[in-house]
């Protein structure tokens, strides 16, 4: 159970964060596009270019839109979690256990991996990954991903590094996929402590671990209505003052390389593609 004065608190520190790698992202992006194929996913596809789902959507956005729109799951306005009698059927272990997969589900998303890395790639002024393929990776090889092609590259966006930190650790994401983990007065013991040498959580108390579940919902979600939002506000006004009604974007075809062309919104602004479809 999260309790309800926390909310706002993580909420505004993973704001903070994302605020702070957009803004980088608007001054260091390598064309003006790159934000609109973050939010469109440009992707190869039958090796060529295509914006739209691709591998990694099509096998993950159900999950993306059913763990944003559950939200954060149950809420409690009680402070003194340490005071509750843990027997293995309390409303607080059970509601325990759903965050526990809430937060897997999360940290297990290609889609959300995907963008996720794709808008460090933009922010720190390298091009749009075309070619990112997050469905190669193995369980382990997806921790190794977020260590070093996510975190260790975010040296110039502290707040948002810091986040991410604060939200993912590689310890428990494994001990709550191999049911590793369990509930004692006052906390939560990983039995897959010391296992390698990045095992080295022991355990968390209720607090840090509601921190951790809800920086990683909030994180999660913001990516996502982030993008949206500049969409929104920046994109589709933009389409007002081009001839052809499209944005300009920079697009990788294995066949032919690097080129210039325009993705066109459908006629609600949330689908673009290459061809013109919008009256």
């Amino acid at each position: 159970m999260v309790r309800i004065d926390n909310i706002t608190k993580y909420e505004l520190m993973i704001r903070n964060g994302l605020q702070e790698i957009f803004n980088i992202a608007k001054l260091k992006m390598q064309h003006s596009g790159d934000l609109l194929l973050c939010q469109q996913n440009g992707n190869i596809m039958f090796n060529k270019a295509a914006v739209g789902l691709g591998t990694d959507g099509v096998n993950n956005f159900q999950k993306v839109n059913s763990i944003i729109s559950k939200g954060i799951e149950d809420i409690t306005d009680d402070d003194n979690l340490d005071s509750i009698r843990l027997d293995g059927t309390t409303e607080f272990e059970l509601s325990l256990h759903k965050e526990k997969a809430n937060y897997l589900s999360i940290w297990e998303n290609n889609y959300f991996l995907r963008i996720l890395t794709q808008m460090v790639n933009v922010a720190s002024g390298s091009s749009y990954d075309w070619t990112l393929d997050m469905s190669k990776l193995t369980p382990n090889g997806k921790n190794k991903h977020i260590r070093e092609q996510i975190i260790n590259r975010l040296g110039f966006a502290p707040n948002f590094r810091q986040s991410i930190n604060e939200a993912y650790n590689r310890n428990v994401r494994n001990a709550i996929a191999h049911s590793q983990y369990r509930c004692v007065q006052g906390g939560i013991i990983y039995d897959n402590h010391g296992s390698d040498k990045y095992a080295n959580l022991e355990g968390l108390c209720f607090e840090d671990w509601e921190k951790m579940y809800v920086m990683s919902y909030f994180l999660f979600a913001g990516i996502f209505q982030s993008l949206k939002q500049i969409k929104d506000e920046i994109y589709i006004p933009l389409i007002m003052k081009t001839i052809g009604g499209g944005v300009p974007v920079r697009v990788y075809d294995p066949s032919t390389g690097w080129f210039e062309t325009y993705l066109y919104p459908n006629k609600g602004g949330d689908v673009w593609r290459f061809t013109k479809t919008r009256k």
